[in-house]
């Protein structure tokens, strides 16, 4: 007989009832943790009999952008809930005692829909059964203890990562969270490439806030084009300024290389010193992160110090991305 599953819209009623009387040991899991949250949670666990354990990631980007309140798990701590922490954590789980939920929620007022501003995530309450099953794997993750000493080393990690500039992002921070998860998540897929594309002149984060396009060089032999770039649907490219080395914007690409296209031809044709045939591969665009007003992340920030070589695109590895990501995406403390 198959159980039915209970969905969960608003995870924060579910939460805070059953951790305000657990008939059992307590297992939290997620990589975003906010102030307000951590410290219902710790206030929950004051005093109580039960074993509480939170599980989340130890990142300065995350501290730096805001998404993980490091005084947050300082009170915890204080309220002796032992965390821990996990490489690569991206599971929301919440086990309170005989009840548990798995979700896309985080620990944040955003995710688990406390906030003005809540995201859309869904859950599903577990029944017994997958409750000691999901135990049982959480137990069985490589994991360390986190201790305050560790808290304030990850705090000293964070102040030396490079400072957002004001309004880095017009949207409020509960929203850009989310927009960052989803571009970290696509970042991960086997079938996504992870570029760098260097384009002529100064930053222009307008033309990106749209549908835009970058061009390829490529060259004719006799009656055929040649180099046609590797650029396909849905690669992930950050887009570098010459003229600056401004790593400014994230984008993603919407075709695959197009030969000529007419609208890009004649737009070239009003411009002086384009030349769409020293450039006639073109790929279109959507923006991913288009901050407000740019931020002073170079080239080399982007690739660990590396110079800006000639050529119009490098690959990126994983690592890099989602740093640069995560430094882009910073967003200014409330």
């Amino acid at each position: 007989m198959t159980s039915q599953l209970r969905l969960i819209d608003t995870a924060s009623d579910w939460l805070y009832s059953v951790l305000s009387n657990p008939d059992g040991d307590v297992v939290l899991t997620s990589p975003y943790l906010s102030h307000a949250v951590c410290r219902s949670i710790a206030g929950a666990a004051i005093g109580s009999s039960r074993s509480w354990t939170l599980y989340t990631t130890l990142d300065p980007y995350a501290v730096a952008s805001t998404f993980l309140s490091v005084p947050g798990m300082a009170l915890m701590l204080d309220a002796g809930v032992k965390v821990r922490h996990v490489d690569r954590l991206h599971a929301k789980c919440f086990i309170v005692g005989s009840r548990g939920m798995l979700g896309s929620a985080n620990l944040t007022g955003a995710g688990l829909g406390s906030s003005v501003n809540a995201n859309r995530e869904l859950g599903v309450e577990l029944d017994p059964d997958q409750i000691e099953k999901t135990r049982t794997m959480i137990n069985a993750w490589p994991s360390r203890s986190v201790s305050r000493s560790d808290l304030d080393d990850l705090a000293e990690q964070a102040k030396r990562l490079p400072k957002p500039a004001p309004g880095v992002r017009d949207q409020d921070e509960d929203s850009a969270l989310l927009d960052i998860e989803r571009l970290l998540a696509d970042a991960r897929e086997p079938e996504r490439s992870l570029w760098v594309k260097v384009e002529d002149g100064a930053p222009v984060l307008d033309h990106w806030r749209q549908e835009w396009r970058f061009a390829n060089p490529g060259s004719k032999r006799g009656d055929k084009w040649i180099g046609e770039p590797s650029i396909k649907t849905g690669d992930l490219v950050f887009i570098c300024a010459t003229g600056t080395k401004d790593c400014y914007v994230v984008v993603e690409v919407t075709t695959d290389p197009e030969l000529l296209p007419e609208d890009y031809v004649e737009w070239a044709a009003y411009r002086e010193g384009e030349d769409p045939e020293r450039w006639p591969w073109v790929n279109r665009t959507r923006p991913r992160l288009v901050p407000s007003s740019l931020i002073d992340f170079k080239y080399e920030d982007l690739r660990g110090g590396k110079k800006l070589p000639r050529g119009s695109r490098f690959r990126l590895s994983p690592e890099e991305f989602v740093a640069g990501v995560r430094v882009l995406a910073q967003l200014p403390t409330e």
